[in-house]
């Protein structure tokens, strides 16, 4: 934990077990009541006024920590995620990059809005409009990516110049107290973050919510925990911004004319980061003019993934989070067997260790693609034409990614406009996306509200406007 600037470490708290071989990695301590009321109320309290200068100069030492650590900070994730290095590496240079552009954000956010309000015409009254950091954010955020994720909380709160208190995934949490010690030693004033972990994720939602200090949650989870904090701050009825990134079901649809070797290697994201993105490929919408073609290149693809050791240099996949995780994972594609559909390679578990798993002819309602299955699963599902892919993927109610293979715009642009996600990509898979845009998704993917660097900065100010009579 971070509390008021200084590094908390315990001899008690909960054990976080590394999720290969089951090995003691810390013992991480339990915040109690009173030290989320301290950290919360020390947070609120802090009003640095950082210059542009000094954001800036925080934010690219923090860049280059990062970047010069890069090696050590990968093992630290890899070792409390069982994500392997080849994952955690691309991670160390996304927190890297991100920090960069937030740093270059910092100017954008300090722009004079004034002139997009006035005509510059002589005015009386005068308009001045004021851009302020907010009092606090509190920031929650999930195991899949640990740093960069919070990279993604942390560094637009610097940008902002808000104060911010965050809480990590319980199964997580070395990565953002470690990512935050970074920051801490590049110049970060005391109380800019402060660190809560804990094994309760809703006592934490409670006791920091009930306090009514925070003028802005942003949080990525699960969509059950994005719900019980959408009704908890609707139950205490403090109308405060709320930026929720949840699950994703994305789809992954190959037309009749698509490049079929491109969509082979794309369709490799489905395994990336042991599947465990929300923006991952979920749904593979396969045409069935070109699925004889697919299949064959695709089966060689993913048999020669190597998966094991998550320290293994040359490993290409490690563990899912936890077993619980991985049997869950297994149960849904042994029903979705059971329901006609083909195993082609996988569904092989050891502990945590899940294989990559490639199942042909899935069915669209089936348990296994209508929700989140969190994992290294690529479930083929058979089309005749572009309409019965849009069905499918209005078939559900998760609008974060999706992605298409087909040389036709016309094609392209019909799935992107009828099926309303947050983010599409055209020939290539729906992961893709750079730190700095937009990103976010609806129904049970979000409210609409947007992430990256730039919008989640421009979230944590307030604006005002002051007349001159």
């Amino acid at each position: 934990m971070f509390i008021n600037g200084k590094k908390i470490e315990r001899k008690e708290g909960f054990d976080l077990l590394n999720p290969y071989n089951n090995k003691l990695v810390a013992k991480v301590p339990i915040a109690s009541k009173e030290e989320i009321i301290k950290a919360a109320k020390y947070s609120f309290k802090t009003k640095k006024n950082l210059t542009q200068d000094l954001r800036i100069d925080i934010l690219n030492k923090a860049a280059k920590k990062v970047k010069n650590k890069k090696e050590e900070l990968a093992k630290l994730i890899t070792s409390e995620s069982g994500l392997c290095l080849k994952d955690t590496l691309h991670e160390i240079d996304r927190v890297t990059n991100g920090l960069i552009y937030a740093a270059e954000t910092v100017p954008k956010i300090e722009e004079d809005l004034t002139p997009k309000f006035i005509d510059g015409k002589n005015l009386n009254p005068t308009l001045k409009v004021i851009s302020e950091p907010l009092d606090l954010v509190l920031g929650i955020t999930p195991f899949n990516h640990p740093m960069n994720q919070v990279a993604h909380k942390v560094a637009p709160a610097i940008v902002a110049g808000t104060a911010i208190l965050l809480k990590p995934s319980k199964k997580t949490p070395l990565s953002a107290i470690r990512l935050v010690e970074i920051l801490y030693e590049a110049g970060l004033p005391e109380n800019m973050i402060n660190v809560i972990t804990t094994d309760d994720s809703k006592k934490f939602i409670d006791v920091a919510l009930n306090l009514k200090l925070a003028q802005l949650v942003t949080i990525t989870a699960g969509t059950e925990t994005g719900r019980y904090v959408a009704k908890k701050i609707s139950d205490i009825g403090n109308i405060i911004k709320y930026v929720p990134e949840l699950g994703g079901n994305s789809s992954f649809t190959i037309l009749e004319d698509a490049d079929i070797d491109l969509a082979v290697d794309r369709g490799m994201n489905a395994f990336v980061n042991s599947g465990q993105r929300c923006t991952s490929i979920k749904r593979i919408l396969l045409h069935n003019s070109v699925a004889d073609e697919f299949m064959e290149k695709f089966l060689k693809k993913v048999e020669r993934i190597k998966y094991g050791d998550p320290m293994d240099p040359n490993t290409d996949m490690g563990t899912v989070i936890d077993e619980n995780s991985a049997k869950i994972i297994q149960e849904r594609v042994n029903k979705s067997i059971e329901e006609g559909a083909k195993l082609l390679y996988g569904n092989k578990r050891e502990g945590a260790l899940y294989s990559p798993t490639l199942l042909d002819n899935v069915n669209s309602k089936s348990e296994l693609v209508v929700k989140e299955t969190f994992g290294p699963v690529a479930p083929i599902i058979r089309i005749n034409d572009v309409h019965e892919a849009i069905r499918i993927i209005n078939s559900v109610n998760f609008k974060l990614a999706a992605g298409v293979m087909t040389k036709s715009r016309e094609s392209a642009e019909l799935i992107a406009n009828s099926i309303h996600v947050g983010q599409f990509n055209w020939n290539n898979n729906p992961s893709y996306r750079t730190e700095k845009a937009p990103f976010g998704g609806f129904g049970d993917s979000g409210n609409g509200e947007k992430e990256g660097i730039i919008l989640a900065a421009e979230g944590m100010r307030r604006i005002r406007t002051f007349y001159e009579h």
